[in-house]
């Protein structure tokens, strides 16, 4: 069975489109840090000279260090008094300036504003702390933009990269073989419809779960060495407005590539699926395409709200996990991550058994 395992690997790995969409998401991934993340201008209200300016790179990552020092630690009501007193401050030394001076005064004092007006209640009565956060014993502040950054990261491009990689590498495991008329020989042999076939969906995903690794690592390299370590205690939800999570934006990222991999295994299995009920690797490919992405691609949400739903525990959103963590979702009283990780090991494991079943049921053409 290993060497079964090895030689499946071996074939996957050595394709071209395998090694093409590797080495691109490597270079995407460092592209994207660079260009999107680490080099992206940040206005500032510069007092010496009385007008706005722009900031980039470590000058930007050190103001913003420096910033969420002032009110780093226990959120208390005198931290919140301070938040209210700095805001105060930024809007008198710009009264009299342009608009570019007043927002980029208060630009730096983005995620202070937005607890602020997360504790404001329509009247404009401010909430306690106990009270806008009624599931945390304690709300912890500081900076944490490297961990905010690398969750964004990890639910944007390298979803995006593990979809692709998964169908594109995946659609010929079977259907190439039926293609080039070699199932003939291929599943005449003593294992070639049994133990075969497990080691085709073992190596495969082995295969995608170690790039997916090694993208991750490349990531938290990225991000963990450039904007540091430091946050990993502060509260995820403090970022996301909407969401009720008690979850520091360690265990969010735990979590979440817990769910990463369980929606790679989920999508692997399904591309293999429908490699194996189809004859060619190109329709096998579009086929897979299209299952895959479909849930991301209609918003059903205002026109049919329960299909909309439906959609939101399929494989892909797996892959997306800050954005299912931004806001709390039930499903009849279960939490939307429960209910996502329940359906997607039923999804694994049906559609491996009718792997199974159609290889095994799999007539030979001419």
């Amino acid at each position: 069975m290993n060497d079964m395992i090895k030689a499946e690997r071996e074939k996957i790995l050595s394709r071209k489109q395998t090694k093409i969409l590797f080495i691109t998401g490597v270079i995407l991934i460092i592209a994207y840090f660079f260009l999107f993340q680490f080099n992206y201008s940040s206005v500032f209200y510069n007092y010496d000279t009385g007008k706005m300016d722009t900031v980039s790179g470590f000058a930007a990552i050190e103001q913003r260090k420096e910033n969420a020092d002032i009110f780093a630690g226990e959120l208390t009501p005198e931290i919140l008094t301070l938040m209210e007193q700095k805001i105060a401050e930024a809007k008198t030394a710009t009264d009299t300036k342009d608009e570019n001076s007043a927002f980029s005064a208060l630009h730096v004092y983005r995620d202070q504003t937005a607890i602020l007006e997360y504790m404001t209640e329509p009247d404009g009565k401010m909430q306690s702390i106990e009270e806008a956060y009624p599931n945390h014993k304690s709300v912890v502040l500081g900076y944490c933009d490297g961990w905010d950054k690398m969750l964004s990261s990890m639910g944007s491009i390298l979803a995006i990269l593990l979809c692709l990689l998964v169908v594109i590498t995946l659609s010929p495991v079977f259907s190439e073989e039926y293609a080039c008329h070699t199932d003939s020989v291929i599943y005449a042999a003593r294992y070639g419809k049994t133990k075969l076939v497990t080691a085709k969906i073992i190596a495969s995903l082995e295969t995608i779960t170690a790039m997916y690794v090694i993208f991750l690592l490349l990531n938290f390299i990225l991000y963990m060495g450039i904007y540091g370590l430091q946050g990993w205690n502060i509260q995820s939800s403090l970022h996301y407005a909407t969401s009720t999570y008690n979850l520091t934006f360690l265990q969010m990222f735990l979590i979440s590539v817990v769910c990463n991999i369980l929606g790679i295994v989920a999508m692997t299995i399904i591309t293999l699926f429908i490699s194996a009920k189809l004859n060619t690797p190109v329709t096998a490919l579009i086929t897979s395409c299209v299952v895959c992405f479909l849930p991301v691609l209609f918003d059903f949400t205002e026109s049919v709200p329960l299909l909309q739903k439906l959609q939101e525990i399929c494989p892909i959103f797996m892959l997306h996990m800050n954005g299912v963590f931004a806001k709390m979702k039930t499903y009849v009283g279960i939490q939307q991550p429960i209910i996502m990780l329940l359906f997607n090991m039923i999804v694994v494991a049906l559609f491996s058994l009718m792997i199974k079943n159609i290889v095994k049921k799999h007539q030979v053409m001419g």
